[in-house]
């Protein structure tokens, strides 16, 4: 036995290594009652038009539903409800030993869903198609819109703006069918083109356009649509850049209350906004004063005999006027100004008592108090915005620079210095039984409403007017008043002016130019100081930005799959109000190297742009666009950026004749579909190349890409099966839309075999031949006679005899089995047979192996006795066949009693 074992091991793993498959063959449909037909679509939507569509499938199913094939040619009626959307074919054929019957789908102009039937011996399958799209139905979360370029706008100016609808989610929807969103306005200051504005069956958007007239005031735009019941509002400010009021400045701020004193009084008219602006007419002006004498009447007759006026194309007027101020020590001067249709303008000034002179660094009061060291300075006054292409005054005014710690104090020489008893502290022990008791003192007041009898009741480092001993000119002479500016092409000198002896101040005349932005008007005097006023060079309808505007959101581009995006173009001015172009203006705006003008006479322009930056993502992306202006005088400053959010507008769409297909057959199919958000189909307008993957190259294979091409929504590619049973995710995507994936299944049409074994034993003993018998089933429990059984084991541990055995007419086979060692034995039966799926088991039986076993030879028995033995094995060989007879009828009972339940 021991020199057996070797030999043994060998024919098992022989019988391991020769196993065989069976493929399944064409059923014979008469014969085969228990399958079914597959009627499939797909794509199932379909985009109208005429024209012929291969996207018809009808397969034959087994009660697994698993295509099979036919023996023979099968035909098959077909019918369409209603031929006016998709007509098909009156009959087709399944032809023999294939897997499928293809058929074309004819579609009309007219949209709408349809029905096609099939019908093959009596069995019938039904599918539903939709060509274009019928919907008329919204979200019930949907959110309407209203976006606006800008919230401000300029008399007699007019912008874009754009209605749209989305989702809670943020999604912007396409029309499923035309759609009206009515406008409501007041008419007086804006109106629209149309009181409806309706996006299209297919758009994302509609876009009016908003004509301001010529009144100021704020006006609202509102937005309704009925079916939903939402309507949102916007309100929008007009202002205008034409004289609305009067802007009155008096400078310098203070002077000595003596005879012959001047003031420059400066009368500009402003906008809306309160910005300063050139007058298209003459405007005339009345001037007053709250101090009729000396200064209201002075006023009076110079207004009657000069006729003062602000010019036309002129946005000021400058009043430079002799006045006897000394008895008029006072806060608070009041002067205005008025005129018909601008209302008033009001500036108030103040006076000093002491008047000081200074040459140099000697300096005399007529006042008999002593002066101190003071430093000096060069104070300028100006207004604070000034017109382009304008003529505008500065005045400078040469000043003492009050210091707070040498009041009271001590001369070097040891004489103490007087103040005026009216600025100097009074204490309370002082005031108490004086002449002055219950009167309130000057110092007791606020510093705004202290009486300035000299520089001592001006507050620490405020300024003191100071005049000068000569006349200070701005050339010729050493004595030199310099007046210069920062920027020349901002503003440029005209006039420096000069201070006339006895005064303290002088007046600079400038003119502005094209050019705006800040500027710094300077005056320095020899010897004394120097001083600065900054003012800002606008011109309110200058160009200073020229912005992109999405129709879709403020921050968001919708783009087709093709990388097409809509985009406004809008000039706007300093104030954020659409800009009316003098001129016909070009912009480059990239990556999109597309280039947009604004016509002359217009304030914005539409443009449809293409990019090829919008990459492959299920997410949101972001894109920066860049407008530069293009022209032989293009203003640089110009140039600006933003950033938007992209949105595709279409997604690639996986779909399957079939999602269980099978595993054997070759000639499998899927189809890729250009479809918008909300699933109808998109035509591209280049031939799209998709990139098709499967997650599991050994259950399903992607042989090829498909290419949607232009003017259809689908295409088909291959799918490749291994023979292996399992699913696997078919993923798509392309450029610029949205990815997607479906799971697929592969079966086999095949019934299963099943493997049951009877007459082992949970224990039996070593190098002893046993009996057992095998059963071959299928799923039904139906007994397969003629299967072929292979046994795959380990030849050291167990001879299994015959190594290769087909069943009997009851699906049973009788095999040996003996155990060459312990303490357990395992092998597998393979089962196979023609029409069927191989069918595996594996089984594991306990060996009761002894750590020694003895022969007859090694006992010195006699010879009979071993024949004794062997005629005991094959009494035991033939019972257990009568147990497993019994085990298999009992098994089958058992089978009849659940099927009867």
């Amino acid at each position: 036995m021991n020199t057996k074992k070797p030999i043994l091991f060998l024919l098992a793993l022989s019988l391991l290594c020769g196993a065989n498959l069976h493929s399944a063959s064409a059923q014979n449909l008469e014969a085969l009652s228990d399958y079914s037909i597959k009627l499939a679509i797909s794509p199932s939507h379909l985009e109208s038009g005429i024209a012929e569509h291969q996207v018809g499938y009808l397969f034959v199913l087994s009660k697994f539903g698993v295509p099979i094939t036919s023996s023979y040619d099968v035909p098959v009626s077909l019918s369409s409800d209603d031929p006016s959307i998709v007509s098909v074919p009156n009959k087709i054929i399944l032809k023999a030993n294939q897997e499928f019957a293809s058929f074309p789908v004819t579609t009309t102009e007219k949209s709408g869903t349809t029905t096609i039937t099939a019908n093959l011996n009596g069995k019938i399958t039904f599918q539903k198609i939709e060509v274009g799209t019928d919907e008329t139905h919204l979200p019930d979360d949907l959110i309407l819109e209203l976006n606006l370029p800008t919230n401000k706008m300029h008399v007699n100016s007019e912008m874009p703006f754009t209605v749209f609808l989305k989702t809670s989610d943020g999604i912007n929807i396409r029309a499923p069918n035309d759609i009206d969103i009515l406008l409501e306005y007041d008419g007086i200051l804006a109106s629209s083109d149309s009181k409806v504005l309706t996006i299209h069956k297919g758009d994302y958007y509609a876009w009016g356009i908003l004509h301001a007239h010529d009144k100021v005031g704020n006006t609202f735009l509102r937005i309704i649509h009925e079916d939903s019941g939402l309507d949102v509002a916007k309100s929008i400010q007009i202002s205008s850049t034409l004289p609305t009021g009067l802007k009155l400045s008096i400078f310098p701020k203070l002077i000595p209350a003596e005879i012959d004193r001047t003031l420059d009084i400066f009368v500009s008219v402003v906008d809306s906004d309160g910005n300063p602006t050139k007058t298209p007419n003459d405007i005339p002006l009345d001037f007053f004063s709250s101090e009729q004498y000396p200064i209201g009447e002075n006023l009076d007759k110079f207004g009657k005999s000069e006729k003062p006026m602000i010019k036309k194309d002129q946005f000021g007027y400058l009043l430079q006027q002799k006045y006897s101020l000394q008895s008029l020590l006072k806060n608070n001067i009041l002067i205005g100004v008025s005129s018909k249709g601008l209302g008033t303008a009001t500036d108030t000034f103040r006076t000093v008592g002491e008047s000081i002179e200074t040459d140099q660094n000697q300096r005399t009061s007529n006042f008999q108090f002593s002066l101190k060291d003071y430093d000096t300075t060069v104070n300028v006054f100006g207004l604070d915005k000034i017109p382009s292409n304008a003529t505008a005054f500065f005045t400078y005014q040469l000043s003492l620079i009050e210091d707070d710690e040498d009041d009271d104090g001590i001369r070097p020489d040891g004489t103490k210095i007087k103040i005026h008893p009216d600025c100097a502290e009074v204490s309370d022990d002082n005031l108490s039984g004086s002449s002055t008791e219950g009167v309130t003192h000057n110092t007791e007041l606020d510093p705004e409403d202290m009486i300035l009898y000299t520089i001592d009741c001006l507050e620490d480092g405020e300024l003191y007017p100071i005049q000068s001993n000569a006349n200070l000119y701005t050339d010729g002479f050493v004595q030199k008043i310099n007046v210069i500016s920062s920027d020349d092409k901002l503003a440029t000198i005209e006039d420096g002016g000069k201070i006339v002896s006895s005064y303290s101040y002088g007046t600079a005349k400038i003119s502005t130019g094209q050019k705006t932005g800040p500027v710094k008007i300077s005056a320095s005097i020899n010897g004394m100081g120097t001083g600065s006023f900054t003012s800002e060079v606008i011109n309110t309808l200058e160009q200073k930005e020229v912005r992109l505007f999405s129709p879709t959101g403020e921050n968001g581009i919708i783009f087709d799959r093709d990388g097409f995006f809509d985009i406004f173009l809008i000039a706007l001015d300093e104030k954020e109000r659409p800009k009316i172009m003098k001129e016909t203006e070009k912009y480059l705006v990239t990556p999109t190297n597309g280039l947009i003008e604004i016509n002359k006479g217009s304030s914005f322009t539409f443009a449809q742009l293409r990019s090829d930056s919008f990459n492959v993502s299920e997410s949101e992306t972001e894109i920066t666009l860049t407008v530069e202006p293009i022209g032989e005088h293009a203003n640089l400053n110009l140039e600006g950026s933003k950033t938007f959010v992209t949105h595709p507008t279409s997604q690639m769409q996986v779909s399957l004749p079939l999602e269980k297909i099978n595993a054997n057959h070759h000639q499998n199919m899927g189809i890729v579909q250009l479809v918008d958000l909300q699933g109808n189909p998109v035509i591209p307008k280049f031939d799209v190349k998709s990139k098709i993957v499967s997650s599991k190259d050994t259950v399903v294979q992607i042989i090829d890409d498909a290419i949607i091409p232009t003017g259809f929504s689908y295409a088909t590619f291959p799918i490749k099966t291994t023979g292996s049973v399992g699913n696997a995710i078919i993923s798509a995507s392309a450029k610029g839309v949205n990815g997607t994936s479906l799971l697929i299944n592969t079966a086999s049409s095949q019934t299963q075999l099943q493997v049951f074994t009877g007459g082992l034993d949970n224990e039996i003993p070593v190098d002893t031949p046993i009996e057992f018998r095998l059963f071959v089933d299928d799923d039904n429990a139906d007994s397969i006679s003629g299967a072929s059984i292979k046994i795959v084991a380990n030849e050291e541990d167990v001879l299994i005899t015959p190594n290769v055995i087909r069943t009997s007419s009851d699906g049973s086979a009788i095999l040996s089995l003996t155990a060459l060692k312990g303490p357990n034995i395992s092998f597998d039966i393979i089962a196979t047979a023609e029409g069927y799926a191989e069918g595996k088991d594996s089984f594991t039986v306990n060996v009761d192996a002894p750590e020694q076993t003895f022969n007859a030879i090694d006992l010195e028995l006699p010879e009979w006795i071993i024949y004794i033995v062997i005629g005991g094995i094959l009494m035991v060989g033939v019972i257990v066949i009568m147990f497993l007879r019994k085990s298999k009828t009992d098994l089958e009972e058992e089978w009849e009693e659940e099927e009867e339940l």
